[in-house]
């Protein structure tokens, strides 16, 4: 019979105590990662066993190159096992061919992250997916390569690098919550709208209109919009398309003589020049105010350019002026245009019925009127021009009208003067251009007698009374045999104790009353009649 060599063994778990040099010990219990079974020993020159090996070991190592998902250790599962890695084809683990022999397997987990196919996923609840770098390092997408959303990579971003050469952002679109976007210079468009620093501007090739619109369906009349704080509108023409304009402004100011500009290039130390937004209005001689022009912060305009909009002032830059602050100019000349309120109406139906009217300041004189210059004026169908009005005058419809104090004359006479200017006088005699035709305005006194009997008077007849040589009169109308007369002109008061005198006829009528009906009255007429004798 053939010799059994034995080694030394144990059914148990634990590892041997000791063993010889080159002496090899053995354990058959089952195996975990907490005791000895499973093992083979080896004992070293001091009798220390020494771990070689052992079913413990070739367990975890007995899945097949590149399998990973779904294997358990087939011995004890608790132990886990050894993953092989497959060099042969991709996508096939296990199987045969060769492909890049690239070292692969099926699927790896890392703590909480697990790798598998073409994807990365967190296998604990809730959890997150970090890429973290070291030092100065980035996370790096390559070029033309889409970063996608949704399982049917329903928006991408990408880096175009062979087309456009920028960040491309594609499909569904994106909702931001909470979004805040600092850029360091240059400036940020969305769609045709441009945002740089405090600026919102229209971008190039996008058209010249640029709309705010708060109401969710667009581009309609309703919504409000409201602006805090002041509001400067640097255009030429403010259009308001609404029916009814509130303004809190106790006074309305219109034809500033001081204008916000903004400034749209930097402006270096030591330099007369500034370009502006707009120049229009501006002319020589106006002031221009900022802080950093000359060592007082005003300068006066010398010079300006209507195509490039610079603007040469007096004095040098003391500091730097950035883009976007503000200038104020103040105007130095006189522009010889009207001031005031212009409307539009139509007269009956119809585009050829539209008129414009206009009242208020006219700057000059003359167009058809001998008023002087800065004048008050109304013209109903008016004709404007570079702020210049024209037209036929209107007429003014007032209960009354009062001078201004010191211009008038206490119970005075008002005219018309060679020119057309409403004027007054207490002296009509002498002042000039009183007359109006043939006629003289006098000052008249009527009054109405009631007789004791019934008389007969002529128009224009003198009536005077017996004992009171102060009063008289002259019969404003004839009356036949009736117990009242109507006088006119009438001088001094007459009284109930004498008689009337009819031109110096003596009518045996006395006076029972006398009502006045109104006294200096300015009456004009071709005649004055102090009566017969």
């Amino acid at each position: 019979m053939a010799s059994i060599i034995r080694v030394k063994r144990s059914t148990g778990v634990a590892a041997p105590s000791s063993l010889n040099f080159g002496e090899l010990g053995l354990t058959v219990g089952v195996g975990t990662v907490t005791n000895r079974g499973g093992r083979l020993f080896a004992g070293d020159n001091s009798g220390n066993p020494q771990l070689v090996g052992g079913k413990f070991y070739t367990d975890m190592m007995s899945i097949a190159p590149g399998l990973v998902q779904g294997q358990d250790n087939p011995a004890t599962p608790d132990n886990g096992f050894i993953p092989v890695l497959d060099t042969r084809s991709p996508g096939n683990p296990g199987g045969g061919g060769n492909v890049n022999r690239l070292p692969r397997v099926d699927q790896w987990s890392v703590d909480n992250l697990t790798l598998d196919g073409n994807t990365i996923y967190s296998n604990n609840n809730d959890g997150d997916i970090k890429f973290v770098t070291n030092g100065t390092g980035e996370v790096n997408i390559d070029d033309d390569t889409f970063l996608s959303f949704g399982a049917g990579k329903d928006a991408k971003i990408e880096y175009d690098e062979n087309g456009t050469d920028k960040i491309r952002v594609t499909g569904a679109d994106w909702v931001y919550e909470n979004l805040n976007v600092e850029i360091n210079g240059g400036t940020t468009f969305f769609d045709n709208v441009g945002i740089s620093s405090n600026v919102i501007s229209t971008k190039s090739g996008g058209g010249n209109t640029l709309f705010i619109d708060p109401y969710p369906d667009g581009l309609s009349n309703e919504g409000t919009v409201i602006v805090k704080g002041d509001l400067q509108v640097d255009g030429t023409t403010t259009t308001v398309n609404s029916n009814n304009v509130t303004v809190n402004d106790s006074i309305f100011n219109i034809g500033d003589v001081t204008s916000n500009r903004t400034v749209m290039a930097t402006v270096v130390v030591g330099v007369s020049t500034i370009t502006l937004d707009s120049v229009v209005g501006i002319n020589t001689g106006d002031q221009i105010a900022a802080t950093g022009i000359d060592a007082s912060g005003i300068g006066t305009v010398s010079a300006y350019n209507t195509s490039t909009k610079v603007v040469t002032y007096t004095g040098t830059s003391n500091a730097e002026i950035s883009a976007t602050s503000q200038v104020v100019i103040t105007h130095g000349f006189d522009t010889n245009t009207d001031r005031g309120i212009s409307f539009n109406y139509n007269t009956s139906s119809g585009t050829g019925n539209n008129k414009t009217g206009f009242f208020g300041y006219n700057d000059s004189a003359g167009e058809g009127s001998n008023a002087i210059a800065r004048a008050w004026t109304y013209i109903p169908d008016a004709t404007v021009t570079n702020s210049v009005v024209s037209g036929t005058r209107g007429f003014l419809d007032i209960k009354g009208i009062y001078y201004q104090t010191g211009d008038y004359n206490t119970h005075g006479v008002v005219f018309f003067d060679a020119n057309g200017l409403q004027t007054s006088t207490n002296d009509p005699s002498t002042a000039a251009n009183t007359l109006t035709s043939n006629q003289i305005l006098t000052a008249v006194t009527e009054i109405v007698i009631t007789l004791d009997g019934t008389a007969s008077f002529e128009a224009g007849s003198q009536v005077t009374q017996v004992g009171n040589s102060a009063a008289y009169g002259v019969v404003k109308t004839t009356t036949s045999v009736a117990n009242t007369v109507t006088l006119i002109g009438v001088v001094g008061t007459f009284n109930n104790t004498g008689d009337l005198l009819d031109d110096g006829n003596n009518t045996a009528r006395n006076p029972t009353s006398v009502s006045t009906t109104y006294t200096n009255k300015p009456i004009w007429t071709n005649t004055l009649d102090g009566g017969t004798f």
